[in-house]
């Protein structure tokens, strides 16, 4: 794995009291690396795009609230890309979502909950890795959520509600068919933002037709709150652990499925993964978040694509927070 990244990593609030189109104007100082994470997602989608570009209309008008496309139109302004390059970037796990990886645990460590994991997604260059940041989402003042992303990305991947919950996001093949639906990393935003409890988050997150497959970790900081929410557009599953720990990687173990993994080295490798970290953490429960990046940074663990490691404490809002 390559050497992790000590140096700060930035932090910026988002005031959600602004006006949508306002929201994101700090991202006028980081106009070339906006731009070079732009052209990192839409390459993936050369030969495509202009056929995406066609359905997005319809997309914008059916499924997607107007105030993420405010939200789509502020960061456009300051790229040179489209609002609707920028939405489809917006929307790459739901179109592309085999490039992703990510292990993830959460553990119950007596005085909180640590929710930690490792973000696996194949770039060229680190860009994703180097234009790691955390956002600060408030409302009259007060933070609402946090989440961590990069410039661009007005989704979440990787969430907490302090005092309330965290989330993530791993990637997963089924053979259902895509639908077009709400895409999932704005329903994880949806979720931070408005639910108010670890319950009520569990039931949007099972219970929300989306637009495509996924693994969803929530725990929260009661002693049981810990689930693995197994996802298809139509259809989902819990999983629950009788110990002090869960852990996902990237394949289904309640739902039936059968996806073939030869030459998918995400999930060639999704097993081996799992037992490791399951391995350590019953060796010895983490009380620290350095405790638990150890565990992340194992060499069993973490993939040469790993571009972030990340630790939540559900019961502080704290994030530790890692670039690789």
């Amino acid at each position: 794995m390559a050497s992790v990244e000590t140096t700060p990593i930035p932090e910026h609030i988002v005031d959600l009291d602004l006006a949508p189109r306002e929201r994101w104007q700090f991202l006028s100082g980081y106009m070339t690396d906006m731009d070079e994470l732009l052209r990192c997602y839409l390459r993936d989608f050369d030969g495509v795009e202009p056929q995406l570009l066609e359905g997005m209309t319809a997309y914008k008008k059916n499924i997607l609230p107007a105030h993420y496309l405010e939200e789509i139109g502020c960061v456009a302004s300051f790229s040179r890309f489209s609002e609707d390059q920028v939405l489809l970037a917006n929307l790459y796990y739901d179109i592309l979502k085999f490039y992703f990886g990510c292990t993830a645990f959460a553990v119950d460590a007596g005085e909180t909950t640590f929710h930690c994991r490792n973000l696996d997604w194949h770039t060229e260059n680190n860009v994703l890795s180097r234009h790691s940041m955390i956002f600060d989402f408030r409302r009259d003042g007060k933070t609402l959520f946090k989440t961590v992303g990069w410039p661009g990305f007005i989704g979440a991947l990787s969430g907490i509600k302090p005092g309330k919950f965290s989330l993530t996001l791993n990637a997963v093949l089924s053979r259902d068919k895509p639908e077009i639906a709400f895409p999932i990393s704005f329903l994880l935003r949806e979720v931070l933002a408005s639910a108010g409890s670890y319950n009520e988050a569990r039931t949007i997150l099972e219970q929300t037709p989306i637009a495509s497959d996924c693994l969803l970790l929530l725990s929260g900081v009661g002693v049981q709150e810990r689930v693995v929410i197994e996802r298809t557009p139509r259809r989902a599953a819990i999983r629950e652990s009788g110990e002090r720990f869960i852990a996902v990687t990237n394949d289904y173990k309640k739902l039936e499925n059968g996806t073939d993994t030869a030459g998918n080295i995400i999930q060639a490798t999704s097993c081996g993964r799992y037992d490791r970290a399951l391995t350590l953490l019953r060796t010895a429960i983490p009380k620290n978040s350095n405790a638990c990046m150890n565990i992340l940074q194992d060499e069993d663990v973490a993939m040469q694509i790993t571009v972030q490691q990340m630790v939540f404490n559900n019961k502080t809002g704290e994030i530790s927070l890692f670039r690789t």
